[in-house]
């Protein structure tokens, strides 16, 4: 049990993640490519304000998701009236940003020694029970954010961001402003993803610049995609099939050769990489979502059909 409760906690750790995407980009059609960015700034400043500066975990997580925040309502004003592509790449470039300000900033972060140890916020003395208190909250947290997501979907306000990704154009000329809801929104979604880092440094304990590399992005973006990038659950069926099968199924319980377990993170990032392809190709919507029309069962043909009849 206690060998499982890490994986469990890092799987969880990428639902959160995964559902926090959803609402950005599954609602309000925010391209965001800088999901490492953000939770490796809650990370790196809740892991610098605890190891080295004694400052409790509850008050610098609280510390580190307002810094984050405010880092994306800086970066959102410059990027969010720009298309979709230009944010894809601000947001990517930030978060390489971060990876090399943690890399060469040696006298806040440690560089790539390492900073650490960062204790759990929850210290019950035993460390298994602590592990499995730390488990049930990040659960905890994770089932909050897919009820909020479920309840904005039939929302007022989540039928405005829906306009916003569907139409924006359509919906700010019915005199919404839509820069400022999606500032808003990007501002509040970042910063918790930026609370969700600062909870994954309590997890790793010890960090590195690794932890923080385009790896995470991709996953995360992997599994929405995989199960659904406008579905409440799609993150979680994503992640499952992913990050669950690998990180918990195959490295736990399946007995890999010692020769090709070097390799395994190399070919479950090829897996993942083809699984996307495939997924675009036949499933766009994802395996949540509804199939890709055929061409005969498109409202076009059906309407043609019934003018032969």
């Amino acid at each position: 049990m206690n060998a499982l409760v890490f994986p469990l906690q890092g799987l969880t750790i990428i639902v959160c993640l995964g559902v926090l995407l959803h609402l950005q980009f599954g609602r309000t059609g925010i391209v965001n490519f800088g999901v490492v960015g953000f939770s490796g700034l809650g990370m790196y400043t809740t892991g610098i304000l605890v190891v080295n500066y004694e400052v409790p975990f509850a008050l610098a997580l609280l510390i580190a998701t307002a810094l984050t925040g405010l880092v994306a309502f800086l970066l959102g004003l410059l990027i969010l009236n720009l298309e979709s592509e230009a944010v894809l790449v601000a947001t990517l470039a930030f978060s390489t940003i971060v990876f090399y300000l943690v890399t060469s900033e040696s006298w806040l972060t440690e560089g790539v020694v390492g900073l650490g140890t960062v204790p759990r916020p929850f210290d019950v003395g035993d460390t298994s029970t602590s592990q499995l208190l730390f488990l049930l909250v990040l659960v905890a947290i994770a089932a909050a954010l897919l009820v909020y997501a479920a309840r904005l979907q039939h929302a007022p306000y989540g039928r405005l961001l829906f306009s916003i990704q569907d139409n924006e154009t359509l919906s700010r000329s019915l005199g919404k402003p839509t820069f400022r809801h999606k500032l808003v929104f990007f501002t509040v979604t970042c910063a918790a993803m930026g609370a969700i880092g600062g909870l994954d440094a309590s997890v790793n304990q010890f960090l590195v610049p690794r932890l923080l590399t385009a790896d995470l992005t991709f996953v995360v973006w992997i599994a929405l995609v995989l199960g659904g990038r406008k579905r409440v659950f799609g993150a979680v069926l994503g992640t499952l099939l992913t990050v669950g099968i690998f990180d918990i199924v195959i490295e736990l319980y399946v007995d890999v050769p010692r020769e090709f377990a070097q390799q395994l993170p190399n070919v479950q990032l090829m897996l993942f990489g083809l699984t996307l392809i495939l997924v675009i190709l036949f499933r766009p919507q994802g395996l949540l979502g509804e199939r890709r029309r055929k061409p005969q069962d498109s409202p076009t043909a059906e309407s043609r059909k019934k003018v032969q009849a």
